[in-house]
């Protein structure tokens, strides 16, 4: 592990930043997190809502480039300006160039330098071999066509060295694959780059799949405090939600995170955390179902799943009526599929959406509460002439 200075990334994944304005990028090429300086700029007056239809156009245009060449990677909101920065990657033949630009409040696209010199980069250790892929699951089932999942299998292991990004007390938290036995890896990293690092191999128990996994890496995190204690909430492709005590990520250890529930096959994407009125929640998008909404409250009395406790021995897929299973919260209405999700205020969510009806792809803010949803996309009776809302029952 070692820390150097003046390069350029060779890709751009996933992002965060710290609360004094550090953009952490996360380069799965080169297995490396760039640290880069930002303008701490100003808060804005006032936090207002709002609507970017056609955001990968606008990209496009502000890199020069066409918007179906652009592949979404990862979006966080400045601490201080509140402004969204999204990495891409821009498709260049077989070849996916990097790219960040950040998008003002009112809807300017700015491209971000990837080559400032305010910058410093942590190369991170056990990173994949360059020719490693994964395996093809082709004949597996009957749709779709085998050569879809052969060209899946070509997709080197590397990509997932670092799949999500998270600044919490001083250190950056990356989740992924390594080289090692448990692939699936956690690495804690201080802040500023010293050279050193921590890396936690990670085993968890899947409900769904009825195994015991350390392959497949944490797809999105967040931190809370349960019972006092500082605990890393994790979120896995197909999808258990998991806690594990902070105090147990320490270096070279192997660690076994408390399954406390299970969302349903899918792909978790984002987890943001926020508090509705005197409850603290998670807003857990997911690529492959709508989002769910988790209190902490239920985590916090959750006793946890081993193979002795789990509600069946048959296959808990989708249409198992033992699915979801634990304290996962509850599916909310929503309108598309959200790509990305962030904090805007205690009152606005930021979503990277894809529209159904259009296709479009917009970035825009929606309410915490009641519900994440654009009721202009959803006709329902009160939308018809004459329709009146129901009046509240006298006291």
């Amino acid at each position: 592990m070692n820390t150097i200075d003046q390069v350029t990334p060779q890709s751009a994944g996933a992002l965060t930043f710290s609360p004094d304005g550090v953009l952490f990028l996360g380069d799965n090429k080169l297995g490396a997190v760039f640290a880069f300086e930002t303008e701490r700029g100003q808060a804005p007056a006032s936090l207002d809502p709002f609507l970017f239809e056609s955001i990968d156009e606008k990209i496009a245009a502000a890199l020069g480039v066409t918007a179906k060449s652009l592949v979404m990677n990862g979006m966080a909101l400045h601490p201080v300006t509140r402004e969204p920065y999204l990495s891409v990657g821009v498709r260049n033949g077989d070849r996916l160039e990097p790219a960040v630009v950040s998008v003002s409040l009112a809807g300017e696209v700015r491209p971000f330098d990837l080559s400032s010199s305010k910058v410093t980069v942590h190369r991170l250790s056990d990173v994949p071999d360059e020719g490693k892929t994964f395996k093809s699951r082709a004949g597996s089932f009957p749709y779709p066509p085998a050569a879809v999942f052969d060209e899946k299998a070509r997709t080197p292991l590397r990509s997932m060295t670092i799949v999500d990004l998270k600044f919490h007390n001083g250190d950056v938290f990356v989740a992924g694959v390594s080289n090692q036995e448990f692939s699936s890896t956690l690495r804690r990293i201080p802040y500023p780059f010293t050279g050193t690092a921590s890396e936690t191999q990670l085993e968890i128990y899947h409900l769904a799949h009825g195994l015991y996994e350390t392959r497949a890496p944490i797809r999105t995190m967040q931190f809370a405090t349960i019972d006092g204690e500082d605990t890393l909430v994790a979120a896995y492709a197909c999808s258990p939600l998991v806690t594990i005590p902070v105090s147990e990520l320490k270096h070279g250890a192997k660690v076994r995170g408390k399954t406390i529930g299970d969302m349903g096959n899918g792909q978790p994407i984002s987890m943001v955390a926020y508090r509705d009125g005197d409850e603290d929640k998670l807003f857990i998008t997911n690529l492959g179902r709508g989002p769910m909404i988790v209190p902490l409250s239920g985590i916090r009395s959750a006793e946890g799943f081993t193979p002795e406790n789990r509600p069946t021995q048959d296959k808990m897929l989708d249409q198992s009526p033992f699915m979801p299973a634990g304290p996962v919260g509850k599916q909310v209405l929503f309108v598309g599929s959200s790509l990305r999700a962030d904090l805007f205020s205690d009152r606005f969510f930021v979503s990277l959406t894809r529209y159904a009806d259009t296709g479009d792809l917009t970035l825009e803010t929606l309410m915490t509460s009641p519900l994440p949803a654009r009721l202009d996309k959803v006709w329902v009776e009160f939308d018809f002439p004459g329709a009146q809302f129901p009046s509240k029952p006298a006291a």
